[in-house]
């Protein structure tokens, strides 16, 4: 199959630890033609290591737009950049795979989408959630009535936000601990669970948020709880503490309660989806390959580009992802219950990651 021109633009952690590895995998669909970074110096050595001849190292992302053999690009930048560099790519006509959060308002988000139906592009927002298999597994679960009629969640997550830079995470980039967009770690790392929760249940009808004020440099929280209400009465509630560790196991972890059992996934890389019964019947667990949407993601923008098959994760429904997490920081700050704007409402599309386990 006739693989995509690609150029790269931003060569930071997630280029390093994410995309490049599952470029790597998919060599026979993918060909790296530039590469681009603000750091010159990292831009010519990751060019050389792929291969590239020098002059395919940028330190100017418009350079590297304006070459017409690249067919499509990826946005790794920090999120105050996404903008702006989005719109470059989509005014280039050149179809894009954008980092989450692709804007760091809604607002922005929408422009971008009025953008892209005009230059007739193809976007695919990088949410790796939408593609990790433990979430096409729960879905697959939840739609077949494994456990009945979903009625409620827990869906509770927990880090050190601190631990994670020292320890050589993400928190430790300069732009994450001292963010230049509203929300901090709760629009950067929540828009994920805002995602997954989504991709689950739906759009999120309605939020009711309480924060704990911090004055902590990267998020306006140190803990935000929110219950949050999506179509067919599902409500559920959702937490995020941004400097704690449970420090006791199993983890809470995310728990699906429906009307005949519950499906529990203690965490993303434990590698096994719970699901147990209020019946007789004897629980299982179900096992899957921690950390595979990154892979699946890119799969399926080459499927969309080269088959015309439907993108899993629109910027349509990105955007739904930034409204909610907007909505919580709303709410949480006006100690009242917000309703959820929702300017693109779609329905969910069948992608070919969602196959995954539907046989």
């Amino acid at each position: 199959m006739e693989k995509i021109k690609l150029g790269i633009i931003g060569l930071g952690l997630a280029w390093e630890r994410l995309h490049a590895p599952a470029l790597a995998r998919l060599s026979d669909r993918f060909e790296i033609v530039a590469v681009c970074d603000k750091d010159m110096k990292k831009a010519s050595e990751v060019a050389k290591f792929l291969g590239l001849p020098m002059e395919s190292a940028y330190s100017d992302y418009n350079a590297l737009l304006s070459r017409r053999d690249i067919e499509a690009v990826e946005t790794l930048v920090p999120i105050r950049e996404n903008y702006e560099v989005a719109v470059a790519a989509i005014t280039k006509g050149k179809h894009l795979v954008a980092e989450k959060p692709f804007a760091s308002t809604p607002e922005a988000a929408r422009n971008l989408i009025r953008l892209k139906d005009r230059y007739d592009v193809k976007v695919m927002v990088a949410e790796n959630i939408r593609y990790d298999e433990e979430n096409v597994l729960i879905k697959y679960l939840i739609s077949g009535g494994q456990i009945g009629n979903p009625v409620y969640f827990i869906d509770n997550n927990v880090m050190e936000y601190r631990e994670d830079a020292e320890k050589g995470g993400f928190a430790q980039t300069r732009w994450r601990q001292q963010p230049e967009f509203e929300g901090g770690v709760l629009l950067d790392t929540g828009v994920h669970h805002m995602a997954r929760l989504r991709y689950l249940f739906g759009d999120v009808i309605n939020v009711f948020a309480h924060g704990r004020p911090s004055a902590l440099s990267f998020s306006p929280f140190s803990c935000i709880n929110a219950l949050l209400s999506f179509p067919d009465s599902v409500a559920g509630h959702y937490s995020f503490f941004v400097t704690g560790k449970e420090t006791q196991s199993p983890l809470v972890g995310l728990r699906i309660f429906g009307t005949h059992g519950e499906i529990y996934l203690e965490e993303r890389h434990c590698g096994f989806v719970n699901i147990t019964y209020k019946d007789d019947r004897p629980g299982v667990a179900i096992p899957y390959t921690p950390g595979q949407g990154y892979y699946h993601e890119l799969e399926d923008f080459h499927t969309a580009l080269r088959l015309g098959g439907k993108i899993e994760s629109t910027p349509e429904k990105a955007l739904g992802d930034i409204e909610t997490v907007f909505a919580m920081l709303e709410s949480a700050t006006a100690n009242t219950a917000t309703r959820v704007t929702q300017a693109y409402v779609l329905p969910q599309a069948k992608s070919a990651t969602q196959k995954l386990y539907s046989t």
